[in-house]
């Protein structure tokens, strides 16, 4: 479906009324874009995202001049690479957590995710996104023409406030009786430490035997660049060591199956990440 010839005159009214993280979501959201087939076309060792969707978000929410801004910055093509990997990893993370015969997908902190309608899902998969009604309502006012290759179920909630989330997500037909799987990507950063852990903590508690975790984590390296540097919009945090971050995760009832490293992850795909990226895959026993 071609993109609403209005969209673009509604974004400068738009882009004022998103707070601070939900702009976040609209800038990580560009950095797909730019990884996707549609973005310059040249030829880059990263993975490409395969996504024509984000660009449809991206018309109706981020005015021109600011995603101007955004791609001169200095550190745009470092942050193109980590969104880049990051969501290649996870989308291969979930397929096959997926094809494995786990049929409900819990995507925290959703943000502008695209995956109900780019990925191709196993049949009998129910993807539920769980974010703020602004971010709810500008994805399905963009995307809701358009069939998803899932059962989405999209609910108002927040990580701080789990749960009314699992209230929510019951009501829904979620069950905690049976494995699920639950994405944390890029949120941990947004979070107090002690917050964070009561976060995985609640999560174990509320799913079944079986579950399955993918939490991404950026490196302290990431913060000190941002302040180094300074950025159009995004948040600057006082990140945890992906190490002591794990270590909440196992505490909070998880067992750690694998924390994928930033070397790991620039030899795989050629590209230099600074070591910014981590990413964690955990299962509840």
């Amino acid at each position: 479906m071609p993109p609403d010839s209005n969209n673009k005159d509604n974004a400068p009214k738009l882009w004022p009324l998103f707070n601070s993280v939900e702009a976040e979501a609209v800038v990580n959201a560009l950095r797909r874009w730019q990884s996707s087939f549609g973005a310059a076309g040249k030829k880059r060792n990263a993975p490409t995202i395969n996504d024509p969707y984000v660009r449809l978000i991206l018309d109706r929410c981020l005015p021109a001049d600011v995603e101007d801004r955004l791609c001169k910055e200095p550190l745009d093509r470092l942050m193109q690479e980590v969104i880049a990997v990051r969501t290649a990893v996870i989308d291969e993370t979930l397929l096959q957590w997926a094809g494995a015969g786990i049929n409900q997908v819990v995507i925290l902190a959703s943000g502008l995710d695209t995956r109900a309608w780019r990925l191709k899902w196993p049949a009998g998969v129910s993807v539920f996104e769980v974010d703020s009604a602004m971010i709810q309502a500008q994805k399905m006012i963009a995307l809701g023409d358009i069939a998803p290759n899932c059962n989405r179920l999209a609910l108002i909630g927040d990580v701080f406030n789990l749960p009314a989330v699992f209230r929510s997500l019951s009501s829904l037909g979620f069950s905690s009786e049976r494995p699920a799987v639950f994405l944390v990507e890029d949120v941990v950063e947004y979070m107090l430490p002690e917050l964070a852990s009561e976060m995985f903590a609640y999560i174990a508690q509320g799913c079944g035997r079986g579950s399955r975790m993918v939490v991404t984590l950026s490196d302290c390296k990431l913060r000190d660049l941002l302040k180094r540097y300074g950025r159009t919009v995004h948040l600057i945090e006082e990140y945890e060591a992906p190490g002591v971050v794990l270590n909440r995760i196992i505490n909070a009832g998880w067992k750690a199956d694998e924390l994928i490293l930033s070397g790991s992850l620039e030899e795989r795909f050629e590209v230099d990440l600074h070591g910014c990226l981590y990413i964690a895959r955990a299962r509840k026993l």
